[in-house]
């Protein structure tokens, strides 16, 4: 009687999950419905919270075969890959323009590069610390663009290695992230969203990297293992 309750439970949190998903992607694909970001992040934690829960009872309660924890941790990993590409390329509150490729033309072009475009190195960092120290920078706009560029692709540095144990590997996982971070970079110049910048390039690896070796710690290891449900 126990399990057909669980079984229940699970199979309408699944549901649930999934229209709320597909209510994301209908308002992001729909021009003329707005949804502010921080409550489209809040129904993506709910679907996120809704599968870890489904995920304990399947394994822990139901005596599932962890293998399901795995397809649990693809779909984690899936909302977090389009919510960071949302974020990168298509969402307004950060300026982004989506594709909108087919509006290249030179004038364009000369002020993208002139405006948004870096290839020096520490250039733009050292402007946004120098203006946020003297003023000219608010709060907002310096935690966007360099804390935000920081901690945008640390969870990165967990899924990776979970998923596939070539990432366990410093050099593997380097390589992966430059490519990806590189792609993204070069979508945001090709879409007109956002910055193409050096810059960014190097906090999204930083932060990617401080937290890899910090999950390397044999204690954090372990707990990242049990709050996935792997051990």
């Amino acid at each position: 009687m126990i399990n057909k309750y669980y079984k229940t439970f699970v199979i309408v949190s699944y549901l649930l999950s999934f229209l709320i998903l597909l209510f994301c992607i209908k308002v992001r694909l729909t021009p003329n419905i707005y949804m502010h970001t921080d409550f489209r992040l809040l129904l993506l934690f709910i679907v996120c919270l809704f599968i870890y829960i489904n995920g304990f009872i399947l394994v822990k309660k139901m005596n599932y075969n962890k293998k399901i924890l795995r397809l649990n941790l693809i779909i984690y990993f899936l909302i977090y890959v389009v919510t960071i590409c949302t974020l990168t390329l298509f969402d307004e509150i950060f300026g982004r323009q989506g594709f909108v490729i087919i509006k290249w033309n030179k004038n364009l072009l000369d002020l993208y590069i002139k405006y948004s475009f870096n290839i020096i190195p520490f250039k733009t960092i050292n402007l946004y610390i120098a203006g946020y120290l003297n003023g000219f920078v608010s709060f907002k706009n310096f935690s966007v663009n360099i804390i935000g560029n920081l901690c945008a692709f640390m969870p990165f540095s967990i899924f990776l290695p979970l998923m596939f144990n070539s990432m366990n590997k410093y050099l593997n996982f380097l390589i992966t992230m430059i490519i990806i971070v590189v792609v993204i970079e070069l979508l945001q110049f090709a879409t007109i969203s956002g910055s193409c910048d050096i810059d960014d390039l190097i906090l999204n690896i930083f932060g990617a990297s401080v937290i890899y070796f910090i999950t390397k710690i044999k204690c954090i290891n372990k707990f990242i293992h049990y709050m996935f449900l792997y051990e």
